[in-house]
């Protein structure tokens, strides 16, 4: 049984241990957004939820999702929470990034995708985040743009994130919400996306400790006319 916090488009905030609340919630904010529209189509939402699962850099090889999300830095070994998660597939990570005919680097916004058989997470994207000396908040933003696309892509409904303070040491826990946070609905709010139905959840997998400060993350207002990775584009 899953714990954690819940937050709406809303903005409301719900503590839960009992899924079976959690589709309430859902299932009564889909019918609010129904009712407000005149007539047309209802359009796709954001959901995001703070899994206080991780024990250090263990337990999100357990989590249960359409695509899990794994970073990585160019020119370094798998950090702690990606190696939790090779060992788990008996290295089917390492093997995939090592093959030559992948070209993976670590380059921003490169992804690899991978469907491993049997795995709690139905498919698991591996996305680089660029050189260690120039980590920014722009190179998360780019990540977490490419991911989402990819996910919607493939119709998955559900992208777990794991959220730590030792993988992007440049930028706060909160920090690293929001910015989710502010790429998930402005790519949502998209002409591309804009006329699909049904919900996208993101599920942020964090450490007990962190809960908290992920959530004020996620509670900033989304400023989603300046998303950082956009401005450019």
């Amino acid at each position: 049984m899953r714990s954690g916090i819940i937050t709406q488009s809303n903005r409301s905030i719900l503590s839960f241990s009992d899924p079976s609340v959690v589709m309430s919630v859902r299932s009564s904010q889909r019918r609010k957004s129904r009712a407000s529209s005149t007539g047309g189509p209802t359009t796709m939402k954001a959901s995001f939820v703070v899994n206080p699962a991780l024990k250090g850099a263990a337990g999100v090889e357990s989590v249960e999702t359409d695509v899990l999300l794994l970073c990585t830095v160019a020119g370094t070994e798998l950090g702690p929470t990606t190696r939790a998660v090779d060992l788990s597939l008996n290295g089917l990570i390492t093997r995939k990034l090592q093959t030559k005919k992948n070209g993976f680097t670590g380059e921003v916004g490169q992804l690899i995708s991978i469907a491993p058989k049997g795995a709690p997470a139905k498919r698991i994207s591996i996305v680089g985040l660029g050189e260690m000396g120039t980590l920014q908040p722009r190179n998360l933003c780019k990540a977490i743009h490419t991911t989402v696309e990819d996910a919607l892509k493939r119709n998955a409904s559900r992208l777990s994130i794991p959220v730590a303070a030792n993988s992007m040491s440049q930028i706060k826990l909160k920090g690293q919400a929001k910015i989710i946070r502010e790429v998930v609905e402005s790519l949502l709010a998209s002409a591309a996306y804009r006329d699909k139905e049904g919900e996208f959840e993101v599920e942020l997998v964090c450490t007990p400790q962190a809960a908290h400060l992920i959530q004020q993350g996620l509670d900033i207002e989304p400023n989603l006319d300046s998303v950082c990775c956009l401005d450019d584009e």
